[in-house]
């Protein structure tokens, strides 16, 4: 570490020189380094780092602005003309990259398609939830008729990306990352396909909205955090994201770059499979198999929250660079609470819950996480574990890169007694995540899509699917009553609000996203 940091001092003042010599011309090409490799199919495998190379290329059905706030983009207007019909109006003139024009029968064929993507590590399909039919009014209107009355509708479809019907009807997910499918409506197309270090882009010159400041734009993986902030300073990138926590006070104070930052609405939280069974990576204090796993027992899962100092997991290994948090929806959201306060850390009282649990001298576990998905998420990983190990447990901390690890958490098949993951609440209220992940499994009817916990309590299922409707007054506060059950239940452990901090060239400004996706048309050159 001690060398990777002076290196990067020794490449301020040079960065410096690069950046004040950069010629005009180059301002109309952006060099993007982002952390996670992607792919462009943006109906396969619903995770951030996909939806935000997606969003250079494609629109979704419904906009949404670095604010998470819902605005006209190729669809226009929306609204419920009825309980359970919802009206789309499209946005006259638009094209896709082809010339093709855009018309309705395009986001009917983008949300049949959604469901039928094969071997798709994480659908789309939760975006879905009650939409029963797809009636194409003209080529300019869509209705979209629900099982049931749903007020986050246009919350969902701001996570349904648009294809062209076109060039997608017969094509494999493999045929849009070779850029041959990937036809969209977005601010730029696709000038060479996706590969495992990154894509190239060309300025959409047809497209409907503000023109972006850049005619080509290169999205290079760049996994390790320290190489993309050193290619940042050496002027080989132009944007990186996920810049180094340690590093930011210092980069602001030398000022040979600028640093954009914001809380984000990303949960990152533990899930706890709550699961009866044994579970393989949980054992008894001997280190034999249990016959029952202990997670099942809300006790030990009060006691696993207990012992995490949320507010140490800040300070110490997040750098002050996230807001500590002891409920599972973030400010700004119908559900949340601004009388729940951030729990203390008491590792006494989580060893009595144990004792009392019948698990005195503890039991062995695992936790797993990526190495390369969130921001020090194999930091807060290992830091987790030492704070569990301190109440008696036997930890054992797994981590993998996020290709291994997130095909390991899809729902119906996760073994894992404990994993650390991150939820963005940018699709809509918390009648979302209680649909998604905490009613018992339902594919059929589209709920419980993300539940990977095993957690299912019919009580809370008839709340969720009664709160789920609701377009009165008292939604918010009902929301925020059902959150406080399902928490107390602990099948997922809140820790704190993911922050954002992008890294630009000092001839460069960027407007950070709340939903922390990072996209060029954020980014302009500086006046």
């Amino acid at each position: 570490m001690k060398r990777t940091t002076s290196r990067c001092h020794g490449l301020a003042l040079a960065a410096t020189l690069v950046l004040a010599a950069a010629p005009a011309a180059q301002a109309q090409r952006l060099t993007m380094a982002v952390q996670s490799t992607f792919g462009i199919d943006p109906h396969f495998f619903f995770n951030g780092p996909n939806m935000a190379a997606a969003r250079h290329i494609y629109d979704t059905v419904i906009s949404r602005d670095p604010d998470s706030k819902q605005v006209p983009g190729a669809v226009q207007s929306w609204q419920a003309i009825e309980p359970m019909v919802w009206e789309l109006k499209l946005r006259p003139g638009v094209t896709f990259h082809d010339g093709s024009p855009f018309t309705a029968e395009d986001i009917a064929f983008s949300i049949a398609r959604i469901p039928n993507v094969p071997n798709n590590i994480g659908p789309y399909t939760i975006n879905l939830r009650t939409i029963s039919r797809v009636e194409v009014v003209d080529p300019l209107t869509v209705r979209l008729h629900t099982s049931e009355p749903n007020p986050v509708i246009p919350g969902q479809l701001t996570n349904v990306f648009i294809v062209s019907k076109k060039a997608a009807e017969d094509a494999s997910t493999a045929d849009f990352n070779a850029g041959k499918a990937a036809i969209g409506t977005g601010p730029f197309r696709v000038a060479s396909g996706v590969g495992p270090s990154g894509v190239k882009l060309a300025r959409n010159k047809n497209y409907y909205g503000d023109k972006p400041a850049w005619q080509e734009v290169e999205l290079k993986v760049v996994p390790n955090d320290a190489s993309r902030m050193a290619g940042l300073l050496a002027g080989d990138y132009d944007l990186v994201e996920d810049l180094p926590l340690g590093d930011l006070s210092r980069l602001r104070r030398e000022g040979a770059v600028n640093v954009f930052s914001r809380p984000t609405d990303r949960i990152m939280y533990l899930s706890l499979n709550v699961a009866v069974d044994s579970l393989p990576l949980v054992t008894g204090a001997d280190g034999k198999p249990l016959p029952v796993n202990p997670l099942s027992d809300v006790r030990v899962r009060r006691a696993l929250s207990m012992a995490i100092d949320r507010n140490a997991l800040v300070e110490r290994v997040m750098e002050g660079q996230a807001v500590a948090s002891g409920q599972l929806t973030p400010q700004g959201f119908l559900g949340y609470d601004p009388a729940v306060t951030v729990p203390a850390a008491d590792p006494a009282g989580a060893k009595r819950l144990l004792s009392e649990a019948g698990y005195p001298d503890g039991f062995g576990l695992t936790i797993s996480c990526s190495n390369d998905r969130y921001v020090n998420d194999a930091r807060i990983c290992q830091a987790v574990g030492q704070m569990l190990s301190r109440i008696g447990l036997k930890m054992t901390v797994d981590v993998t890169p996020g290709t291994v690890f997130f095909p390991r958490i899809r729902p119906e098949r996760v073994t894992l007694p404990i994993h650390f993951v991150g939820r963005s609440f940018s699709s809509g209220d918390a009648s979302y995540v209680l649909s998604t992940s905490f009613h018992t499994r339902d594919l059929k009817n589209n709920l419980g899509g993300a539940n990977r916990s095993g957690f299912s309590v019919p009580e809370i299922d008839e709340k969720i699917r009664t709160v789920m409707i609701r377009m009165d007054d008292g939604r918010g506060a009902a929301l925020q009553q059902l959150m406080h059950e399902v928490e107390a239940l602990v099948p997922q452990i809140p820790l704190y609000v993911q922050m954002s901090a992008i890294g630009t060239r000092k001839n460069i400004t960027y407007t950070p996203r709340m939903d922390e996706q990072v996209v060029a048309t954020h980014a302009r050159p500086a006046q």
